[in-house]
Order: C-alpha cells, then sequence, then structure tokens
C-alpha cells in the first residue's frame, strides 16, 4: 500500500471521526433536551410533572435558609469595662458606708438618721437606690464585722462579674452566692440579705449586645441550609395534574427546564459537547493504542460509525418509552466480531457513557449494560472458535437477566419497579442481539472484514479456491496446510489471531494457480519446465504468484486480511535459487553481475503479527520439504537461519513482533515437526511370516 493512499485514507478517517463526533453532538443534544411546558405562576397543570432527574430545590432551600436566619438569637458578650465598674461600685459603696460610719459615731446620731443620709449619699454617687431600713443593719455591727463583710461582698462581685449575665441570670448569680455565705459563715448569716441588696441594687448586667458576632451568627445559620440544600429526588412528583402552579412549583420547573423557551439552549448544547469531548478524547487515546485498526479500511470504519450511531440515534425514542430500553449490545457484538474482544468492550462502554444522558444518567441502565457488554463483547469477540446465535443470544441475556435482578435486590425496588426492570432487560438484550445477528451478513459484504463467521466458512474444504488447488496443484494444497498448522501453533503462542493464520496459509498461494507446473511442490517425473526458460522469464513466473493470488482473491471476495497476507507472504524477498543462478551464468559470460531488485517479489513486507507468522511459515515450510530433513534439532537450526535471514533483510520491521514472540514462534515451529517426525513402531512382515 502506497504512502499516498495510506495518507488519503487516514485524512478520511479523521474527517469522518469528526463528523460523527459532531452528529452524535447533535443527537445527544435532542436527545436531552427534556419535555417543556409553556406553564406561568397561576396556570393549572394538565398531568402529573415528574422530576426527570435529582436536582435541589432552591426556593425551599431558600425559604428554609431564611427561617434558619431569623431564628438566630442575639449575641451577648460579656463586657469587661461594665464588669470593673461594678466591682468598683461595690467598693465605692462600703466606702460611703464607711465615711457615714465615722459621722455616724462622731456626732451621735442615730442609726435611722445615718441610714438615711448613706442613702442619699448612695443615690446621688452611685445613682442607685436603697431603702434606708436596709442599710441600718450596717450601723449596727462592729467595725471588724463591716470589715469581713465588705470584703465578701467585694470578692462575691468578682465572682459574679467573671461570667456574661444578663439581668436574670445576675439576679440568680447573686442569690446562689449569698446562700453560699449563709452556709459557709453561718455567724454572719444576719448580714446576707444587706448583702444581697446591695449587690441588687448597685451591679448591673455585664452582657453586651454584639452586632457583629449576632451577624456572623445569622450568616453561618443561613450558609449551613445553603450548603445543606433540599434535594428532590430524580422520579419525585413535582405537580399533580389539575394542581395550581405556585411560584415553588414554578422555580422547580425552571430549574429542570421544563418550562419552554424560544430561546435555543446554548448551555445544553455547551455541556453536551464537553461531555461528549471527553469521551472522544478517551477513544483517541484508545484508538492509538489500539493499531489505528479503526481507519485502516474505509469500509470498516463506515461500518463502525454507522452501527455506532444507530443504538445512539435509537436512544432518543426509546429512552421516552422507557428509561431501562438500551440497544447498545447491538453495536457491541459487531464490533467485538470485528475488531475483537477488547476493542468491542471499549467502544461499547464509551457508546453506553453517550447514551447515558438521554436516560438520565440512570445508574441501573449504567450498571445492566456494562454487565452486558463485558459479556457479550467476550463472546462475539472469540477469534479461535465461532459462537452459535443461540450462545450469543442466551448467555448476555441471562447476564442482563442476573445483573437487573441483583440491583433490584441491592437497592430495594418495589414489585413493580422489580417487574418492569426484569421485562426491559429482557427486551433491550434480545432485541440488539437479534438485530445485529440479522444484519451481520450485509455487514460482511459491506466491510470485506476477516470475521471468525466468515473465516470458519472460508476454512470448509467445499471452497472453491480451496478445491481448485487440491486438484490442479496438490502439492501447493499439502504444503498450504503445512503451512497452516504451523501458523496456527506460532499464533497460539504468541497470542495473535491464530484463525486468520490459518485461514490465510490455506490461500496464501492461490496465485499458483495460474502456473501450477512451474513450481516445484507441484512437478512430477522429473519434468521441470524452468529448464527450458530464460532466467529472467522463470523469476517473472515465480515472483508474480502473489500478484495473481490477490487478482484470485479479489475474484473470489477473500477479506481484506487474507488478501495482505498474500501480498506480504515473500514481502520484498527474491528467490535465491534463479538469483544465483543468472549471477553465475554472468559470471561465465564476463557479464556485469544482474541487479538483484529485478528478482525480487512485487509484495509488502508484513505489516501484522499474523503476516509475518505466515511469512516465516511459509519459508520454514518450504525449506524443511526442499532439505529433506527428519529430526527437530536439525529443523531447528534450519529455523533459525532463516529468521535470521529474514531480520537481516528487514522483512518483520513493520510486523509488530518482538525478540520474544519470534522465539516463541521459533518454538512453536519446532514442536509441530516433533510431532512429524517421531519415530513410528515397525510392524512385522505379514507375508514373511506366513506359511508357504
Amino acid at each position: 500500500m502506497s504512502k499516498k493512499t495510506t495518507s488519503g485514507r487516514r485524512v478520511l478517517g479523521i474527517i469522518s471521526v469528526f463528523l460523527t463526533i459532531i452528529v452524535i453532538i447533535g443527537v445527544v443534544f435532542y436527545g436531552s433536551l427534556p419535555e417543556s411546558y409553556s406553564y406561568r405562576v397561576g396556570s393549572v397543570a394538565e398531568s402529573d410533572i415528574y422530576a426527570p432527574r435529582t436536582f435541589v430545590d432552591n426556593y425551599e432551600t431558600e425559604r428554609q435558609a431564611v427561617i434558619a436566619k431569623g431564628l438566630v438569637p442575639a449575641v451577648f458578650i460579656r463586657s469587661d469595662d461594665i464588669s470593673d465598674e461594678n466591682i468598683d461600685k461595690v467598693n465605692d459603696f462600703f466606702s460611703l458606708a464607711e465615711q457615714e460610719r465615722s459621722i455616724f459615731s462622731i456626732r451621735g446620731i442615730s442609726e435611722n438618721d445615718a441610714a438615711t443620709e448613706l442613702s442619699v449619699n448612695v443615690k446621688q454617687t452611685l445613682s442607685c437606690d436603697i431603702a434606708p431600713e436596709d442599710l441600718m443593719v450596717f450601723f449596727g455591727m462592729s467595725y471588724s464585722s463591716f470589715r469581713y463583710i465588705k470584703d465578701k461582698a467585694v470578692t462575691m462581685a468578682e465572682l459574679i462579674m467573671i461570667e456574661d449575665l444578663d439581668n436574670e441570670a445576675l439576679a440568680s448569680e447573686i442569690a446562689s452566692q449569698v446562700d453560699s455565705f449563709k452556709q459557709s459563715s453561718p455567724s454572719y448569716s444576719t448580714y446576707a440579705d444587706a448583702i444581697g441588696i446591695v449587690l441588687n441594687s448597685v451591679m448591673q448586667p455585664n452582657s453586651v449586645f454584639d452586632e457583629k458576632a449576632t451577624e456572623d451568627s445569622t450568616n453561618n445559620a443561613y450558609l449551613a441550609v445553603i450548603n445543606d440544600p433540599v434535594i428532590v429526588s430524580k422520579g419525585s412528583k413535582i405537580v399533580s395534574s389539575g394542581e395550581v402552579i405556585t411560584e415553588h412549583i414554578y422555580s422547580n420547573l425552571v430549574d429542570l427546564e421544563l418550562i419552554r423557551s424560544s430561546a435555543f439552549n446554548v448551555v445544553l448544547l455547551l455541556r453536551v459537547a464537553a461531555y461528549i469531548a471527553v469521551i472522544a478524547f478517551g477513544l483517541f487515546v484508545f484508538s492509538r493504542g489500539f493499531g489505528g485498526s479503526f481507519t485502516s479500511s474505509p469500509r470498516v470504519l463506515f461500518m463502525m460509525i454507522v452501527t455506532y450511531i444507530i443504538p445512539v440515534a435509537a436512544s432518543i425514542y426509546l429512552s421516552e418509552l422507557s428509561g431501562r430500553f438500551c440497544i447498545v449490545l447491538f453495536f457491541t457484538v459487531l464490533c467485538s466480531t470485528y475488531l475483537g474482544t477488547f476493542a468491542g468492550f471499549v467502544l461499547s462502554v464509551s457508546q453506553l457513557l453517550v447514551v447515558w444522558p438521554m436516560y438520565s444518567f440512570d445508574l441501573e441502565v449504567l450498571f445492566i449494560n456494562i454487565i452486558a457488554v463485558v459479556v457479550c463483547s467476550t463472546i462475539a469477540g472469540r477469534r479461535h472458535k465461532v459462537s452459535s446465535s443461540a450462545t450469543l443470544i442466551l448467555i448476555p441475556t441471562f447476564a442482563s437477566l442476573l445483573a437487573a435482578v441483583s440491583y433490584g435486590f441491592l437497592t430495594g425496588h418495589t414489585r413493580d419497579e422489580f417487574i418492569n426492570s426484569t421485562i426491559f432487560a429482557l427486551v433491550s438484550t434480545i432485541t440488539s442481539l437479534v438485530a445485529a445477528i440479522g444484519i451481520m451478513p450485509i455487514y460482511e459484504l459491506i466491510s470485506n472484514t476477516a470475521s471468525p463467521v466468515k473465516l470458519i466458512a472460508l476454512s470448509q474444504p467445499g471452497q472453491q479456491l480451496l478445491k481448485r488447488l487440491f486438484l490442479e496443484a496438490s502439492g501447493t494444497y499439502s504444503h498450504s496446510m503445512m503451512v497452516a498448522n504451523l501458523s496456527d501453533s506460532a499464533a497460539e503462542a504468541i497470542g495473535a489471531d491464530a484463525l486468520l493464520c490459518k485461514v490465510a496459509s490455506y490461500y496464501h498461494d492461490i496465485g499458483k494457480l495460474e502456473n501450477p507446473e512451474y513450481f516445484t511442490e507441484n512437478q512430477h517425473d522429473g519434468i521441470n519446465p524452468h529448464d527450458s526458460l530464460p532466467i529472467m522469464k522463470s523469476v517473472e513466473i515465480i515472483t508474480a504468484h502473489p500478484e495473481n493470488g490477490i487478482k484470485l482473491g479479489r475474484k473470489e471476495h477473500l477479506p481484506q486480511a487474507i488478501l495482505d497476507i498474500i501480498d506480504e507472504h515473500h514481502g520484498t524477498t527474491y528467490p535465491g535459487y534463479f538469483y544465483n543462478k543468472a549471477l553465475n551464468e554472468a559470471k561465465a559470460k564476463g557479464l556485469e553481475e544482474p541487479s538483484i531488485e529485478n528478482f525480487r517479489y512485487r509484495g509488502h513486507i508484513p505489516s501484522s503479527r499474523e503476516s509475518a507468522i505466515v511469512m516465516l511459515a511459509d519459508t520454514t515450510e518450504a525449506a524443511v520439504r526442499s532439505m529433506n530433513l527428519h529430526d527437530p534439532k536439525s529443523a531447528e537450526d534450519l529455523m533459525r537461519k532463516l529468521v535470521k535471514a529474514k531480520i537481516e533483510q528487514d522483512q518483520l520491521i513493520n510486523s509488530g513482533l518482538s525478540f520474544d514472540d519470534i522465539e516463541k514462534v521459533i518454538l512453536a515451529f519446532k514442536q509441530v515437526y516433533a510431532g512429524l517426525f517421531h519415530e513410528r513402531i515397525k510392524y512385522p512382515d505379514a507375508n514373511k511370516n506366513s506359511k508357504s
């Protein structure tokens, strides 16, 4: 294949993939558009409306947040200034009382008059009212008792002011301190009530309103509700038929994008484009590692694109019938059949992710179909054998049913949900698989790929080309059967496509049908037509058989993979016998040495592991046959020389074979020949032992 052709196919592939992405974005966008309504606040709902997805009820969340904010009480904090002022006022009271006691003792006035004067001074100095009769007790006690009471009162004040106290708490704390004083100092308990009166009169609450703390507290309460919003689950009823559309309901319909708008939904389109772009990027990375098989054949690429789009487009309508009616297995069967299990699984999962938005990101749909895809891709992608249609339908169907049952059991489905889930798992799987199997012959015709079904059909002895090969070139037929055995064993050893190698080996030399008698394996009685032909004519006949094989293969509609192996099984090597013969003839005549380029096969070097395996098997079989070897050791030595020659001639550089693979191939060949060369039991001559 020329570089120009390869480049053209690559460009065509890139353009096709790009257009496919555009189409898929459009399909998913259209399929993801929710059903919309032209309701307004005050309208009457004509039908029940359910949430198509889980969403945040912003209206209710905001309402509850405002309520939570309003319920937050004002924040008060302890004032150091007021606390110190209260303690100072207690000290000031006792200073006034002590001063009045001194005047009382000097002037010799009555206790009542002294108490009255103290009451007036306290009111003027400390701005608090204490009745004279409540103050008389301070003039009837001894000096030492007064000093003790003063110290106790100040200490109580200091203890009380440690806390943050409002009016009620202050009175309670004073009462507590007074009671404690009565219990700890029973001999002074007669003065306890007086201390309580003074403290209640002189001291003020030390708790003050903190505006900033209150604002922060209300904001925190608001944000706490906002950060833990009201969630409405998918499937919840938003409005019932006949119900009036309130502002709350309307807000929910807007959030769910269910209110019809004349404007194009650019936001949703951008979301879908970003979502599909991420999936496309993942597939791009995968395709690079997969080896570019998607774009190697335009027909295969076109087939894969069409098959990929069909379930995506169908999901627009199937998702409306049921949120569990998904047919991704249609693509899984076809993709795994033509590209293998791994590619089928990866591409099918990507397709499942593509249609997932149209199923409202339902986890049950994802779970059931991933299980079904794993099973289906494994069965459909097996290259060593072809599964019957019944197997391909029954096993994935059982897997999807089992997945649906287990998911429903785990999540606690109701009976109706359980029945609905299992029925649609059954319907989806069977519909997908039957459609895929039914359409497969059309895809066989379009793609011309080497699917297991087609390879098995081509391997049957009744195939026209194989019958011709057996009848017209029996030596080549025997050679091809042996090459098939070698190729099959080697492909199994390295994990290549053994079925393709085996069937391609059957057909690799069909070009010899043009002139079968010119190839040694078909010659009899020692007659060699090349003896009467010029060397270059012989070379032309010999080196033309790959090209003749391609022409014949195309006429018989052989898959492209087999045609490639027919073209590449000799690579760009040359028939050494005729080149050496021409070289000796030129020397004998004193002529210039012939150019080796004139003797080369006009094919291409192997471009796949399978093609390289057939090349090595073909070379090995021909050499072992011509050398007439009969022991594995000699055969192995010859194989290694032949493989080394192919490596030195750069025939394997594009094959993808590693040195480890090559070693495994040689050992596989050796094992096949070991079975052929084993010693057999010598049976006695029946005639010799018979009686005359």
